[in-house]
Protein backbone atom coordinates (compact mmCIF):
# COMPACT_ATOMS: atom_id res chain seq x y z
CA UNK A 1 0.00 0.00 0.00
CA UNK A 2 0.89 3.44 -0.39
CA UNK A 3 0.11 6.41 1.98
CA UNK A 4 0.90 10.32 2.70
CA UNK A 5 0.93 12.44 5.03
CA UNK A 6 1.15 15.70 5.39
CA UNK A 7 4.32 17.43 7.32
CA UNK A 8 3.46 20.87 9.12
CA UNK A 9 6.47 22.74 10.67
CA UNK A 10 6.21 26.36 12.38
CA UNK A 11 8.44 28.89 14.00
CA UNK A 12 11.84 27.72 11.65
CA UNK A 13 14.55 29.03 13.51
CA UNK A 14 17.42 30.67 11.49
CA UNK A 15 21.19 30.98 12.95
CA UNK A 16 21.77 34.46 13.51
CA UNK A 17 24.79 36.27 11.95
CA UNK A 18 27.86 36.81 14.37
CA UNK A 19 27.90 40.39 15.38
CA UNK A 20 31.15 42.41 13.50
CA UNK A 21 32.75 42.47 16.96
CA UNK A 22 32.85 39.20 17.56
CA UNK A 23 35.15 38.79 14.10
CA UNK A 24 38.35 38.34 13.81
CA UNK A 25 39.67 41.40 12.29
CA UNK A 26 42.11 41.50 9.01
CA UNK A 27 44.83 44.00 10.02
CA UNK A 28 48.20 42.73 10.81
CA UNK A 29 49.33 43.81 14.36
CA UNK A 30 52.34 45.52 14.90
CA UNK A 31 52.48 45.85 18.97
CA UNK A 32 55.18 43.36 20.89
CA UNK A 33 58.70 42.19 20.97
CA UNK A 34 60.86 41.51 18.37
CA UNK A 35 63.91 39.72 18.08
CA UNK A 36 65.77 39.63 14.79
CA UNK A 37 69.29 38.85 12.50
CA UNK A 38 70.40 41.28 10.14
CA UNK A 39 73.35 41.60 7.57
CA UNK A 40 74.35 44.46 5.04
CA UNK A 41 77.47 46.39 3.67
CA UNK A 42 78.47 49.36 5.69
CA UNK A 43 80.64 52.45 3.62
CA UNK A 44 82.84 53.87 6.30
CA UNK A 45 85.06 57.25 6.01
CA UNK A 46 87.11 58.88 7.90
CA UNK A 47 89.90 60.99 8.24
CA UNK A 48 92.85 60.45 10.18
CA UNK A 49 96.41 62.25 10.89
CA UNK A 50 95.49 64.41 7.64
CA UNK A 51 94.55 61.34 5.57
CA UNK A 52 90.92 60.69 4.07
CA UNK A 53 89.85 56.54 4.64
CA UNK A 54 87.73 54.41 3.31
CA UNK A 55 87.26 51.36 5.38
CA UNK A 56 84.17 49.17 3.57
CA UNK A 57 82.97 46.16 4.74
CA UNK A 58 80.38 43.12 5.24
CA UNK A 59 78.04 43.65 8.26
CA UNK A 60 76.04 40.75 10.83
CA UNK A 61 74.39 41.20 13.96
CA UNK A 62 71.06 41.12 15.64
CA UNK A 63 67.95 42.96 16.84
CA UNK A 64 65.94 43.70 19.40
CA UNK A 65 62.43 45.90 20.17
CA UNK A 66 59.27 46.42 21.14
CA UNK A 67 56.39 48.37 19.04
CA UNK A 68 53.25 49.87 20.26
CA UNK A 69 50.44 50.39 17.39
CA UNK A 70 47.47 52.74 17.80
CA UNK A 71 45.44 52.89 14.65
CA UNK A 72 47.54 52.79 11.47
CA UNK A 73 50.51 54.37 13.81
CA UNK A 74 53.44 52.53 14.77
CA UNK A 75 55.85 54.00 17.04
CA UNK A 76 58.65 51.55 19.54
CA UNK A 77 62.18 51.50 20.65
CA UNK A 78 64.79 49.23 18.72
CA UNK A 79 68.45 48.38 19.61
CA UNK A 80 70.81 46.69 17.25
CA UNK A 81 74.61 45.09 17.55
CA UNK A 82 76.57 44.37 14.45
CA UNK A 83 80.36 42.74 13.57
CA UNK A 84 81.76 44.37 10.79
CA UNK A 85 84.26 41.85 9.02
CA UNK A 86 85.92 42.56 5.65
CA UNK A 87 89.26 43.07 4.02
CA UNK A 88 92.33 43.39 6.99
CA UNK A 89 93.39 47.01 6.79
CA UNK A 90 95.24 49.58 8.88
CA UNK A 91 91.68 51.27 9.89
CA UNK A 92 88.55 49.08 10.65
CA UNK A 93 85.21 50.08 11.92
CA UNK A 94 85.36 46.61 14.24
CA UNK A 95 82.10 46.79 15.90
CA UNK A 96 78.71 50.04 15.71
CA UNK A 97 75.42 49.34 17.70
CA UNK A 98 72.71 51.73 18.09
CA UNK A 99 69.53 52.46 20.65
CA UNK A 100 66.71 54.50 18.53
CA UNK A 101 63.32 55.29 17.97
CA UNK A 102 60.89 53.85 15.59
CA UNK A 103 57.64 55.29 14.20
CA UNK A 104 55.95 54.37 11.12
CA UNK A 105 52.69 53.47 9.18
CA UNK A 106 51.26 50.33 8.92
CA UNK A 107 49.54 49.59 5.65
CA UNK A 108 47.84 46.47 7.11
CA UNK A 109 51.42 43.75 6.79
CA UNK A 110 53.74 46.41 5.40
CA UNK A 111 54.97 49.08 7.91
CA UNK A 112 56.73 52.04 6.45
CA UNK A 113 58.94 53.26 9.15
CA UNK A 114 61.74 56.28 10.21
CA UNK A 115 64.00 55.79 13.08
CA UNK A 116 67.25 57.94 14.65
CA UNK A 117 68.94 57.58 17.94
CA UNK A 118 72.59 57.37 19.47
CA UNK A 119 75.06 55.12 17.81
CA UNK A 120 78.40 53.56 18.76
CA UNK A 121 81.11 52.06 16.98
CA UNK A 122 84.48 50.32 18.07
CA UNK A 123 87.31 51.44 16.02
CA UNK A 124 91.06 50.20 15.25
CA UNK A 125 93.95 52.29 13.42
CA UNK A 126 97.52 51.11 13.24
CA UNK A 127 99.84 53.14 12.21
CA UNK A 128 102.89 50.64 11.04
CA UNK A 129 105.21 53.41 11.27
CA UNK A 130 104.68 54.34 14.20
CA UNK A 131 104.42 50.44 15.33
CA UNK A 132 101.32 51.58 17.48
CA UNK A 133 97.82 50.40 17.41
CA UNK A 134 94.65 52.38 19.11
CA UNK A 135 91.31 51.33 19.67
CA UNK A 136 88.59 53.72 20.48
CA UNK A 137 85.00 54.04 20.90
CA UNK A 138 83.20 56.79 18.91
CA UNK A 139 79.48 57.75 20.13
CA UNK A 140 77.36 59.94 17.50
CA UNK A 141 73.84 59.90 16.67
CA UNK A 142 72.04 57.63 13.62
CA UNK A 143 68.40 58.33 11.42
CA UNK A 144 67.14 56.54 8.54
CA UNK A 145 64.30 54.65 7.28
CA UNK A 146 62.92 51.65 5.90
CA UNK A 147 60.16 49.41 4.90
CA UNK A 148 59.12 45.93 6.20
CA UNK A 149 56.56 43.24 5.27
CA UNK A 150 54.95 40.48 7.25
CA UNK A 151 55.37 37.40 5.49
CA UNK A 152 53.79 35.46 8.20
CA UNK A 153 53.00 36.20 11.20
CA UNK A 154 56.13 35.00 12.90
CA UNK A 155 58.55 36.01 9.80
CA UNK A 156 58.78 39.53 8.84
CA UNK A 157 61.68 41.46 5.95
CA UNK A 158 63.09 44.44 6.12
CA UNK A 159 64.92 47.00 4.08
CA UNK A 160 66.53 49.63 5.69
CA UNK A 161 68.97 52.55 4.83
CA UNK A 162 70.48 54.23 7.86
CA UNK A 163 73.10 57.27 8.06
CA UNK A 164 75.47 57.39 10.97
CA UNK A 165 77.96 60.70 11.38
CA UNK A 166 80.34 60.41 15.11
CA UNK A 167 81.45 63.69 13.88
Amino acid sequence: TFSTAPVIAADMVYGEPSPPSAQQASAFDWSGFYLGGQGGYTRNQATAFGSDLDSNSGTAGGHAGYNFQNGNIVFGIENDFNYNFGKKSDTKVEWDASGRGRIGYALDRTLIFTTAGVAAAGTKVNVPALNNSKDEILIGWTAGGGVEHAVTDNILVRGEYRYTDFG
